[in-house]
């Protein structure tokens, strides 16, 4: 069978130079960390994306410009246009954005085409704190060794439970995979659903990935760019996934996280595992139909322990942009330690600090931020490699098309395992 893969960075940058002419921003010159000559600046521009966090990034925006005098211009992106632009962008002699907020997918296409610039001499800054981030959220922002982001959100996976179904059947969150499988089967001889798996054909591998790494899998082996889906943590993760196929709502299983959510939220799902930014949703009376019946835990321990998958936006600094230290002040002020209340008042996911435990504020608008924070503590991101979107694409087709022939668990990993070594046989680098 071919491959089907996304177009590559090349192609889409050329097809990006036809459809759209850039526009290139007001900025004025800034502050030079290398002591070249500085100008007063008075603008700067910044792309955002459609979220909770890019409508709290512009009103800190706002904020910034009362308290400095520094207006920043908004530029919204869609989401599939992020990493096109910023990188068509970064060929400019002079910087289309000066700040950019993207998804962990697209970090390494970004850092490895020298889109972004080092922020590792700003984030040791006190106001800053970046040691009130567990190790494994600092990890996140890093790659190759480099810090070219900082955290904007924190979105680990967890278990979600229907506290409501869960009593009235005698069970309890599961805290292991065979609980969760046991809760799953139980609940589906009651007539419900007793778990909530998406099988989208552009983004079922996120959440079949978040199998494989509760199994205490990888996508890759360790230093390599050699994809690790030949492994028995492979093996045991597609048979528990497909086993939960007959037990998932048939609405979910062409879906990914937001049909998941919207599933569960109808309130005959018993369980499911997704990430902690769909918190606003689950609690939305407007919305759901369980908002006062449901609980939050740590995923379910593997055979090897607890692990969990970490997303999230990330923010970063253009390396083209004329005034990075001043960039860096913006965000320094919308994300510091000191920063959380008001982005947590704007409604924003914040990232998963450790003092947030001990912010009043976040306990009361965030009462999952306990769980949050621990979940984050053993948190993996995904290899950090420009052919990610490649992968993703390419191995939700697979499980999506599993799922409705009945091809099963055996057959979807005998092509995800070949769809994946092909992508990667062309990476330079897998983090």
């Amino acid at each position: 069978m071919s491959t089907n893969k996304l177009t590559s960075t090349k192609q889409l940058l050329a097809g990006a130079a036809l459809a759209f002419a850039l526009t290139v921003s007001a900025c004025s010159s800034g502050n030079d960390p290398n002591g070249g000559s500085t100008t007063t600046v008075t603008s700067l521009t910044m792309a955002v994306s459609s979220s909770p966090s890019g409508t709290a990034l512009t009103e800190l925006a706002k904020d910034f410009e009362a308290k400095t005098g520094i207006h920043i211009n908004i530029v919204e992106l869609g989401y599939n246009d992020i990493a096109t632009k910023i990188l068509l962008a970064a060929g400019q002699s002079s910087a289309t954005y000066d700040i950019v907020q993207f998804d962990s997918p697209m970090y390494a296409a970004l850092a490895s085409a020298g889109a972004l610039a080092s922020l590792e001499n700003y984030v040791t800054s006190p106001a800053y704190g970046f040691d009130d981030f567990p190790e494994q959220v600092k990890d996140y922002a890093r790659f190759d060794g480099v810090t070219h982001a900082i955290p904007l959100s924190t979105e680990p996976y967890v278990l979600w439970n229907n506290t409501d179904l869960l009593a009235a059947h005698n069970l309890k969150p599961a805290d292991t995979l065979d609980q969760y499988v046991a809760n799953a089967t139980a609940l589906g001889a009651a007539g419900l659903y007793g778990s909530d798996s998406g099988f989208s054909p552009t983004t079922g591998a996120y959440y079949w990935l978040e199998a494989l790494y509760l199994f205490g899998g990888s996508l890759t082996k360790p230093g390599t760019c050699q994809s690790a889906l030949d492994s028995a943590a492979a093996q045991a993760a597609a048979k528990f996934y497909f086993d939960m196929l007959p037990l998932t709502p048939a609405t979910t299983v062409n879906a990914g996280g937001n049909g998941m959510t919207n599933a569960f939220i109808q309130g005959d799902v018993g369980q499911m595992v997704n990430a902690t930014g769909y918190y606003s949703i689950v609690v939305d009376p407007e919305q759901s139909k369980i908002p006062q019946s449901f609980e939050m835990t740590l995923p379910p321990s593997g055979p090897d322990g607890r692990h969990t998958l970490m997303f999230g936006w990330l923010a970063g600094v253009t390396a083209n942009s004329a005034a990075p230290e001043v960039a860096w002040q913006f965000l320094e002020f919308a994300l510091g330690q000191q920063a959380m209340s008001r982005l947590i008042e704007l409604g924003a996911p914040p990232p998963a600090r450790s003092s947030l435990k001990d912010l009043p504020e976040a306990q009361t608008a965030i009462p999952y931020v306990d769980l949050l924070v621990e979940a984050s503590a053993f948190g993996e991101h995904l290899p950090y490699t420009p052919v990610m979107s490649e992968i993703i694409v390419s191995i939700s087709e697979v499980l999506s098309q599993a799922a409705a022939d009945g091809s099963g668990a055996d057959a979807f990993l005998a092509q995800a395992q070949q769809r994946a070594q092909s992508i990667l046989a062309e990476a330079e680098v897998c983090k």
